[in-house]
């Protein structure tokens, strides 16, 4: 279609990320740390460039749950109870990849994934209350803009 559709191949696997270096015009990635995100860009720019696909303009993402509130202790208890309840386990499960507090606190946590190559965030935002989350979460942007010297669009 015109304009193109992208597609982004999600997955932990180096299989899933060579399918996205061969395939995708972006990985969307989920409970990694920084450095692993770094690491996986590597493999798929690796194997595009095996390919024969040196032109991508990859839109590589990171999905997130974050905890947003006032203070780290009432920010993680939000993202706390909504996890143990989606997915039925314990919090410790996530609790390293889970970014929680004021909104300048959860893009301090994510910036260094911008650096590492991810150019969208897909965030699940946890608040006191849910009319809240969108505007923290835009909060969170403009934070993270602000960090890392970027302009907002």
């Amino acid at each position: 279609p015109n304009p193109p559709i992208p597609v982004l191949i999600g997955g932990r696997s180096d299989a899933a990320l060579r399918r996205a270096g061969r395939f995708g015009d972006g990985w969307l990635a989920t409970w990694c740390s920084a450095a692993r995100f770094r690491q996986a860009v590597a493999l798929i720019n690796d194997t595009a460039h095996g390919a024969g696909r040196d032109n991508v303009v990859w839109q590589h993402g990171y999905q997130t749950w974050v905890g947003l509130g006032s203070d780290h202790r009432s920010a993680k208890a939000h993202v706390k109870a909504a996890m143990e309840a989606f997915y039925r386990i314990g919090f410790e499960a996530f609790e390293r990849y889970t970014p929680s507090g004021t909104p300048a606190n959860v893009a301090e946590f994510l910036a260094p994934f911008v650096e590492a190559g991810v150019r969208r965030f897909h965030l699940t935002p946890c608040t006191a209350r849910a009319e809240e989350a969108t505007e923290l979460a835009g909060e969170v942007k403009r934070c993270l803009a602000r960090q890392l010297g970027l302009q907002m669009v």
